[in-house]
């Protein structure tokens, strides 16, 4: 398989400053909207804020609980962590299998709320397993149970460096790995490990689905289809999935693609730049590190750059807002 190639990364040719010189900067995100929001005005841009995700819990999760059981078991191998909240919402949806009393083939009385001692159990079968975290969110959720031996996925935290951290950690023929799913399945993690002999468990703790009110979501995509938004940020596949999808209700996928190639379009990192790609859209620059604070640097300091080679004077400078 060919290595894909990526974007420009955010070294500018000459020294820049970074502003967005008053164009509007559509953003994806949802959970981190208002921190989005602020470091696009610290650097001269005027967030339009379009939320495309809504984490929905899995009620009375059943493969949660008997992941506690049969880790508790030590019918694990390895652990795979994806997520800070991924991982926070395993613990809660789990640990309650694992409370004093609780028989091992009943699911926990009302609505699962985990106890302390559930919990003090769960961070020791936690401990007691071979744990792989994929960035510093779902080491620092472990960190707060008192645990505290794991491996890091270095960047990009892609499932590529997922798979390479395991595979050094020695042969993989029979392991039993369970992956934390973070929203949607990782597809192309489990066949990477399963083509290594691993025996895959992912373990679903939340889902996405798009917002309740997606009006500020539709608003924004027509925005781009119009030229009226010339700098777009993504931060993760979903967000590229259900930027589509909604566009496909309104009838404007061809008009958003040739809005966002008259713009520019900056991703966080590999996974987001594939998805991007998958929907015939070419970002056209990602940062040095798939931080949100790089990416949002790196568009301010490169965008004037970008959209002058593409001829595109970008969306007039809006006054400022008043209070």
């Amino acid at each position: 398989m060919s290595t894909p190639t990526h974007p420009s990364n955010d070294r500018p040719s000459r020294p820049a400053s970074p502003d967005f010189a008053g164009r509007r900067v559509i953003t994806f995100e949802s959970r981190r909207a208002a921190e989005m929001a602020s470091l696009i005005q610290r650097y001269g841009g005027v967030p339009v804020t379009a939320p495309t995700l809504r984490e929905v819990p899995i009620e009375r999760n059943e493969r949660a609980l008997d992941f506690a059981r049969r880790l508790a078991a030590a019918e694990f191998d390895l652990v795979i962590l994806m997520t800070g909240v991924g991982t926070r919402a395993l613990v809660a949806e789990a640990a309650p299998a694992l409370e004093p009393g609780q028989a091992s083939d009943a699911a926990p009385d009302g609505e699962g709320a985990a106890g302390a001692q559930g919990v003090s159990l769960m961070a020791a079968a936690l401990s007691s397993v071979q744990l792989v975290v994929r960035g510093p969110k779902p080491a620092a959720a472990l960190r707060e149970l008192g645990v505290t031996r794991f491996i890091t996925v270095p960047e990009p935290n892609t499932w590529r460096e997922i798979i390479e951290v395991v595979r050094g950690l020695g042969d993989l023929s029979g392991k039993r790995i369970a992956v934390q799913e973070h929203g949607a399945p990782s597809h192309e993690l489990y066949a990477g490990l399963e083509a290594a002999g691993a025996r895959v468990t992912p373990v679903p703790v939340y889902r996405w689905a798009l917002p309740e009110d997606t009006s500020a979501l539709r608003q924004a995509l027509r925005l781009l289809a119009d030229g009226g938004a010339a700098i777009t940020l993504f931060t993760s596949r979903a967000q590229v999935e259900h930027a589509l999808l909604v566009a496909a209700e309104e009838g404007l996928v061809e008009r958003l693609r040739a809005g966002l190639a008259r713009g520019v379009v900056a991703s966080i990192g590999p996974v987001c730049t594939e998805a991007l790609r998958a929907e015939a859209i070419e970002p056209d620059l990602e940062p040095e590190h798939p931080k949100m604070g790089h990416l949002v640097k790196a568009a301010a300091v490169r965008s004037g750059e970008l959209l002058a080679r593409k001829g595109n004077e970008g969306d007039a400078p809006l006054p400022a807002q008043s209070s």
